[in-house]
């Protein structure tokens, strides 16, 4: 099938006219030649490439809708041309694998759904196989669906081609070829012969076995294509991340892969992101398919609601963060940093809030003190708060107050190396520095625990009134500190428990009513945690993606939460009605 479509003057370059294009969009890309001699740029097989997009293929979406598909530059010149026109000796493609990452709306997947179409009725294989894959059927079938409207309606297409548009497949009867969505769902079977292969959203791919199985299956074939496309993720140990650092490592020449084709638009992280100039480094379509007004909109609404700030960063910057949802903003966190020690800690009024970890992880102590604050306006927030089995009832906190957060941090001593290495946090720094404490054995010393908050905790901060926990895995360890004279009470991990002091914990810290020593471990914790909320605005922290398996701790945070939850319902004074009361759930 050819094209019909005028080629322009003879290519200056393998790019065409113009300037190249690691000029034009620097830090992109690679600056490709012929390697010595070992490839070749076929001018006419990338002209015939490009021809086929507005020849036979019309946008389906937005303003563009029913209009001829003319690839924008960055398109034409850093995916196009290179893929389909540099050659080897034997006349096949020199690249198999191409890695697009860039901000949302910028085309990619509209690009991915022509590259689909072209490799499958346009590209003289015979019998081949196409899949558009991705996590999920809803999301593997968003590239696959517009290229079945993009191949229904243009009826010179379906003619040229010969092909009919089913509901689950394009096929070519002719020549055997198929062009078919894939999902997680087909699990790792096996009987695939791919030509050619786009993933979508690379970063919501959970784990390697789709890929591998689909990866696996254009062994072969003479010249596949595997064309992963995707926005940035929060995950640093998925297989998106991996990608993601290898594709870095071939563009700044770190790794020498021939076949391969990186193509990262991203804005630096430590950029302003604010800025609009920052804003063009990620988005190559800025002006064109994304209009500069949304992104005005979309930082404003990101710079007013912190929870947003992280999603903007990703989706439209193209900056991998640290999570999802980004519940405290760093520079939030830090500005509450205290630059000189509390002195007047033993005294004041204060609860501590225990989170026990599993067998081998981090686990935490935090006190939150409440400081009477005279310098500031005084504000008020409407919470829900609970107490024992009864319901949670609203009432208003009247915030004239700061609280210090003062942490304890516990890990086994035998795993901290290999937690350090296998998740990538330097575990043993923070021990050395001092913000660690390391227990003896492979497991998490309970006793050690014990120990702590009875005689060191105990006795230096004697307005301790509340010792609130988790009671997941801590029942014991609660029983023995009762017992030792030590008020413990249930904090039950659900919404009505943690809602009202999750609430006040963000309002504090956006007022800079919090205060801290800047301890790196609950710094930490604070870039990790999210919130997830239900259909009545009750929020409640998680781990990143509210994955629990997650090795990215929150411990220091939901530590500090389940002390606030104790410190809210405490009447304002030097001694709390609950100190002689005994163990009580709450939840």
């Amino acid at each position: 099938m050819g094209s019909r479509r005028a080629r322009g003057t003879a290519s200056t370059g393998w790019w065409g006219e113009g300037a190249p294009p690691w000029k034009r969009w620097p830090g992109t890309s690679l600056e490709l030649d012929d390697c010595d001699g070992r490839y070749w740029f076929d001018a006419e097989a990338a002209d015939r490439a490009c021809d086929f997009f507005p020849t036979y293929l019309r946008h389906v979406k937005g303003e563009f809708a029913g209009r001829p598909f003319e690839l924008l530059p960055w398109q034409r010149d850093l995916i196009m041309r290179p893929l389909f026109g540099w050659k080897r000796p034997n006349g096949t493609r020199r690249f198999r694998k191409a890695f697009l990452e860039v901000g949302k709306k910028n085309g990619k997947s509209g690009l991915a759904s022509g590259v689909g179409l072209l490799l499958a009725f346009g590209d003289a294989e015979p019998g081949a196989e196409v899949y558009a894959a991705a996590a999920d059927r809803e999301q593997a079938r968003i590239v696959f669906g517009d290229a079945a409207v993009m191949a229904r309606e243009n009826p010179e297409f379906l003619r040229d081609a010969a092909i009919t548009v089913l509901r689950n497949a394009i096929v070519q009867t002719a020549t055997n070829s198929t062009f078919k969505a894939v999902s997680s769902e087909v699990g790792t079977k096996h009987g695939f012969n791919v030509h050619g292969l786009i993933f979508d959203e690379f970063h919501t791919q959970k784990n390697r076995d789709l890929y591998d199985t689909l990866y696996k299956g254009t062994s072969a074939r003479r010249q596949p294509l595997v064309f992963i496309i995707t926005t940035a993720g929060d995950d640093r140990e998925s297989i998106c991340y991996e990608e993601y650092e290898y594709a870095k490592n071939v563009r700044d020449g770190v790794i020498e892969d021939e076949q391969y084709l990186p193509v990262i638009f991203e804005s630096p992280p430590e950029a302003d992101w604010t800025k609009e100039r920052t804003w063009h480094e990620s988005n190559p379509s800025l002006g064109v398919t994304k209009s500069i007004e949304y992104m005005r909109a979309e930082c404003a609404a990101a710079q007013a609601e912190p929870r947003k700030r992280n999603s903007f960063l990703r989706l439209e910057l193209n900056v991998w963060t640290e999570s999802r949802t980004v519940w405290i903003a760093p520079e939030s966190w830090e500005a509450c940093r205290r630059e000189e020690p509390a002195t007047d800690l033993a005294t004041l009024q204060c609860c501590a809030g225990l989170d026990l970890s599993a067998s081998a992880d981090l686990t935490a102590i935090v006190l939150a003190f409440r400081r009477r604050d005279e310098s500031r306006a005084i504000e008020t927030l409407d919470v829900d708060v609970k107490e024992g089995a009864a319901p949670p009832v609203q009432r208003r906190l009247v915030l004239d107050y700061e609280v210090e957060i003062v942490p304890f941090f516990f890990l086994p001593r035998e795993v901290l190396r290999e937690r350090a290495r296998k998740d990538r946090v330097p575990y043993d720094l923070w021990a050395r520095e001092g913000w660690l404490r390391v227990t003896d054995g492979n497991v998490v010393d309970y006793g050690e625990i014990y120990r702590v908050l009875l005689d060191e905790i105990r006795p230096r901060f004697k307005g301790l009134s509340q010792v609130g926990y988790d009671p997941w895995n801590a029942s014991h360890l609660a029983s023995s500190l009762l017992e030792a004279g030590v008020p413990m009470v249930e904090v039950r991990q659900g919404y009505a428990s943690l809602s009202g002091p999750s609430k006040l914990f963000e309002a504090l810290v956006r007022s800079r009513r919090i205060r801290h020593d800047g301890n790196p471990v609950m710094r930490w914790c604070a870039a990790n945690c999210e919130v997830i909320s239900d259909p009545a605005g009750n929020i409640k922290p998680v781990k990143p993606g509210g994955i629990a398996q997650s090795t990215r701790r929150i411990d220091g945070i939901v530590a500090a939460v389940i002390a606030l939850s104790r410190l809210m319902v405490l009447p304002d004074g030097p001694t709390s009605p609950y100190a002689h009361r005994g163990v009580r759930t709450v939840g």
